[in-house]
């Protein structure tokens, strides 16, 4: 686990690609590494991720198909689906998008490796409201970053399994 402000994701990414590459029997478990991310977080005045089950599930599944689970649709897909788009009205006030959470949507920062297409991915939605936590994610690579603060800072989740 690494914090970085959004200047300096190419120094954690540079470190991480030298680091990062151990077997996959030697990682820790995704429950695990979410645990210790929140330890960082709340030993620095951060906000903590509070479904770790939820996040843990979701970078397995990213991990073994490339994609979010289901209950994700993009921002897009809720607006044709009669969503606002405003963070004071709920995701599941309509049936179409009840019980969905935002993510799949590109996400673009410079200080991101630009070989692969970075996504993002709600966290912690409670009743329908988006909350200021982000899974930051590529398909095309192993790195994960959370923000706890709408991409105001970073954290990179270590491998895990």
């Amino acid at each position: 686990m690494r914090t970085t402000t959004a200047a300096a994701i190419s120094t954690a990414v540079a470190a991480f690609m030298v680091t990062g590459c151990s077997q996959a029997k030697g990682l820790a478990s995704c429950e695990d590494e979410i645990k210790a991310t929140n330890r960082f977080l709340v030993q620095n005045g951060t906000v903590r991720l509070n479904n770790v089950a939820d996040l843990a599930k979701t970078l397995r599944q990213i991990d073994r198909t490339g994609k979010l689970p289901t209950k994700y649709i993009t921002i897009d897909d809720a607006k044709r689906l009669g969503w606002s788009g405003r963070d004071s009205e709920t995701l599941w006030g309509l049936k179409p998008t009840n019980q969905k959470w935002i993510g799949g949507d590109v996400y673009r920062n410079g200080s991101l490796p630009a070989r692969v297409q970075w996504y993002s991915a709600d966290l912690d939605v409670e009743g329908g409201y988006r909350s200021s936590k982000r899974l930051i994610y590529s398909p095309q690579s192993r790195q994960r970053f959370v923000s706890p603060d709408r991409y105001q800072h970073f954290v990179e989740l270590e491998r895990c399994k």
